[in-house]
């Protein structure tokens, strides 16, 4: 093949695939947009009626999530604030080290791990359910009933993980802060113990409103990834496993590039 064919077969490729997705990303924010408007047009029903989603979908998110977050916080904690605070503390002042630590944990860690948790559990689950509603009829049934899909199902999906995230980030942040400096002053030195005190003041009010929008970004990504591929199911069994595998991959995708995003802003 020609030099010049194969120039010219490789950028059609990347740009068919780079026009591809930009569409996708435009019909995954607008999806996600239209849903959460939808969700505050609806204020005819009943209080009780229109949380219970919400309540249930924060339920299976956080708080079902909350032994494998500890856990894991308690493992970054012990192997890594640990280790870094016996490490540098020789040649580093407290205060960088606090510093240091309470940005890589609180605004790249924590969060980062935290979304891979909610993308395995949570993600996954919603594409699942929603697909199978949509592959049996019962979301159209739903829609033949009156009942606006956005408000009663995807909504809540969105707003309970947006919820659920930014809670399981702080609780990870926190433990994982707190549990190394305690294992860092339990192992090697009780001085370590003092970094206890400096680890509030060392949140800037700048840095925990980006670490705020993150999370809830990372939330509305991670379900409205989930449900807007539950929804591409048309009729066949094979399509749910299919839509939730591309859901998770492509949320781990736009999570780690809003993640760079982010970071580089913030320089």
């Amino acid at each position: 093949m020609p030099v010049a064919q194969t120039i010219n077969t490789i950028s059609g490729w990347t740009g068919r695939h780079v026009i591809a997705l930009g569409y996708y990303l435009v019909d995954l924010t607008v999806f996600i947009q239209q849903a959460i408007t939808d969700k505050f047009k609806q204020r005819h029903r009943s209080q009780h009626n229109a949380h219970r989603p919400l309540v249930t979908q924060i339920i299976f998110s956080g708080v079902d999530a909350l032994p494998l977050i500890i856990l894991l916080a308690l493992a970054v904690g012990v192997a890594f604030t640990s280790q870094m605070i016996s490490l540098t503390s020789e040649f580093t002042e407290q205060t960088d080290i606090i510093n240091t630590l309470s940005f890589l944990i609180t605004h790249e860690i924590g969060p980062f791990l935290t979304a891979i948790v909610l993308i395995g559990r949570s993600g996954s689950a919603m594409a699942v359910d929603l697909g199978n509603m949509q592959l049996h009829g019962e979301i159209e049934g739903l829609e033949l009933l009156g009942i606006d899909i956005n408000d009663y199902l995807i909504a809540p999906r969105l707003i309970g993980a947006a919820i659920s995230q930014l809670v399981l980030a702080v609780l990870f942040s926190g433990i994982a802060l707190y549990s190394g400096v305690i294992f860092a002053g339990m192992l090697h030195s009780t001085s370590f113990l003092n970094f206890l005190d400096t680890i509030l003041s060392a949140q800037e009010p700048m840095m925990l409103l980006v670490f705020t929008i993150k999370n809830l970004l990372f939330g509305l990504v991670i379900a409205g990834t989930a449900c807007f591929h539950a929804l591409r199911v048309l009729n066949s069994a094979t399509e749910v496993p299919q839509e939730t595998q591309r859901a998770i991959v492509n949320s781990l995708a736009i999570i780690a590039t809003l993640d760079g995003l982010l970071a580089v802003a913030m320089q």
